[in-house]
């Protein structure tokens, strides 16, 4: 699975990351350093390869970032994603 996140929000996907692969789950864990521009092929990339995407922002529940990450992701990726 994919996990995405920037700032203290990807200490918490590395544990969680790691409390996968624990159970045999293993995730890519990727750390947008810049919002604007933030790397679009990279995330399209990885949610195509694994087929499933998480995004972990401290922010608030509507118009936060992660909804413009997840309509890209969305749009560009819909068949790759696994139900």
């Amino acid at each position: 699975m994919t996990l995405v996140a920037w700032g203290p929000q990807v200490n918490v996907l590395v544990k969680a990351a790691d409390l996968a692969l624990a159970d045999g789950i293993t995730c890519q864990v990727i750390d947008l350093r810049t919002l604007l521009p933030w790397d679009q092929q990279l995330v399209c990339d990885s949610v195509t390869k694994t087929g499933r995407l998480i995004v972990s922002h401290e922010a608030p529940v509507t118009s936060g970032f992660a909804a413009e990450i997840s309509a890209k992701v969305q749009q560009e990726c819909f068949l790759s994603l696994e139900v």
